[in-house]
């Protein structure tokens, strides 16, 4: 693939995860990014690696930041991630890095998932309305 093409197809997944997360609070994951390189781009070894490292810088510098399940605990339990100081090219990084570091395999959802602060802000929300539902019901 022409590096003008590349850079083309990235661009147009970073603006459609951009636009997915602006458009549902749920965020997008990992195993997304990593599938439209594989699948749709054709791509493996050092170019999967460039490519994903590219779309996430790019949903960083979106204001999308990453979480992933296994840093959940009592202190962190959203499980959000932090590198350095968190410039979009940090947080591509880590989160490459703790990929490749797996073996660069499929992700599941919940290895990494990119939201941002309002729509976590919702789900939180959304999580504390229902506990006290629940909680009102069996009163």
């Amino acid at each position: 693939m022409k590096k003008t093409d590349m850079d083309g197809a990235i661009t147009k997944i970073v603006e459609t995860n951009l636009y997915e997360i602006s458009d549902d609070e749920i965020g997008v994951g990992l195993c997304g990014i990593v599938s439209d390189g594989r699948r749709v781009l054709h791509l493996e070894g050092a170019p999967l690696v460039e490519f994903v490292r590219r779309v996430v810088a790019g949903i960083a510098a979106g204001g999308a930041t990453p979480e992933d399940d296994s840093l959940i605990g009592p202190d962190n339990r959203r499980g959000l991630a932090h590198f350095g100081a968190d410039t979009p090219e940090e947080i591509a990084d880590g989160v490459v890095a703790a990929w490749v570091a797996k073996g660069m395999p499929d992700p599941k959802w919940g290895d990494w998932r990119f939201n941002t602060a309002e729509n976590r802000a919702y789900l939180d929300e959304i999580a504390e309305d229902m506990r006290r539902y629940a909680e009102a019901k069996q009163k």
